[in-house]
């Protein structure tokens, strides 16, 4: 083997170490993991409404907001909160709500800024 070979072999082995053994930085996104009530559940009218995603959520850029079967908001996202001890779950309380399919908009922020949002539906019977 000529001594360029060797050097451009000895050159790729350390760049591949060098590579591997660089600290790798995970991009996460919160992802809903369980919702209370259930999507597209029929049920009584819940006392709140309760998302846990699958990271730790930033409360102050994460939020639920439900809106009502006429189409108006009636619960806004500032009403949102985290739960004490529980930085992957956010609730909103909701007052005794009428018969009707509720439409429920959240979104989250993740620690690293990663931004997801989406909605659900649930009725009230």
């Amino acid at each position: 083997m000529k001594l360029s070979h060797k050097i451009l072999l000895a050159l790729a082995l350390i760049t591949v170490g060098i590579a591997l053994s660089r600290p790798t930085t995970v991009s996460a996104h919160a992802h809903p993991k369980v919702m209370v009530p259930v999507p597209d559940s029929t049920g009584p009218s819940p006392a709140k409404v309760s998302i846990t995603f699958s990271e730790a959520v930033e409360p102050k850029f994460s939020s639920i907001n439900v809106t009502s079967p006429d189409g108006k908001t009636k619960f806004n996202i500032s009403a949102s909160q985290p739960v004490a001890g529980d930085p992957k779950t956010l609730t909103l309380a909701l007052p005794t709500l009428s018969a009707g399919a509720y439409l429920v908009k959240w979104v989250s922020v993740a620690p690293d800024g990663h931004r997801l949002e989406g909605e659900y539906t649930f009725n009230v019977k």
